[in-house]
């Protein structure tokens, strides 16, 4: 785990919510997949031109679905997920009832990320994930977070429209952030900061995450 004491440290700092965004920019910029995500795509109306790209984001299972089907698979496959967090943390140093708690966290986070994500039927229609604005109109959809403190951390070149391909997620971010204890939202970075290195930390870590 030694290389990623640098980013276990950084969340562990985490004070507030409102200092998330400085800390998820950084996060980003060194490829930890975790809220939503940030890039650039060419605008869908005009192909001479390349522009920022908000995207929903952050869920360890495939699709926004897979947290809310209750049928017996996705039921099997939700509780897998979940034992496959906790088994994790364990190897990174968590005493069982302490993991599955740390487990039960992630799946809270990572529900309300769902819960607010657009469905992959509707996502097909390229008008549903086409909404160009400014920086300002991106903040106004969720003014408890800071997007120009995030940017500044992500860092990149400037922009003046970015596409913030599902409005509505970025509102139920906003809000989730308000409603999910500091807590939780620190032990889901981390395991977005996990689950995304399990490859490269050893043999258990990789077994594990194979399985």
């Amino acid at each position: 785990l030694k290389p990623l004491k640098p980013k276990l440290v950084d969340i562990s700092s985490l004070a507030a919510v409102e200092d998330l965004a400085p800390l998820l920019g950084r996060l980003h910029r060194t490829g930890v997949s975790a809220g939503f995500g940030y890039g650039s795509d060419q605008d869908y109306k005009d192909s001479t031109s390349v522009i920022a790209l908000i995207d929903q984001g952050g869920l360890g299972l495939p699709d926004r679905d897979y947290y809310f089907k209750d049928d017996a698979k996705s039921v099997e496959l939700r509780r897998a997920y979940e034992w496959h967090a906790a088994r994790s943390f364990g190897l990174a140093g968590s005493d069982p009832k302490t993991a599955a708690e740390e487990a039960a966290a992630v799946m809270r986070v990572e529900t309300a990320l769902a819960k607010a994500s657009m469905d992959r039927v509707a996502r097909r229609d390229p008008v549903n994930t086409y909404h160009k604005m400014t920086r300002a109109q991106l903040q106004a959809f969720a003014p408890n977070f800071s997007f120009d403190r995030y940017f500044a951390a992500a860092g990149g070149p400037s922009w003046s429209a970015v596409n913030a391909s599902s409005p509505d997620f970025i509102k139920g971010f906003g809000a989730a952030l308000q409603d999910l204890a500091l807590a939780d939202v620190k032990t889901y970075l981390r395991w977005r900061v996990l689950s995304g290195s399990q490859s490269w930390l050893g043999r258990a870590f990789a077994d594990e995450w194979f399985d």
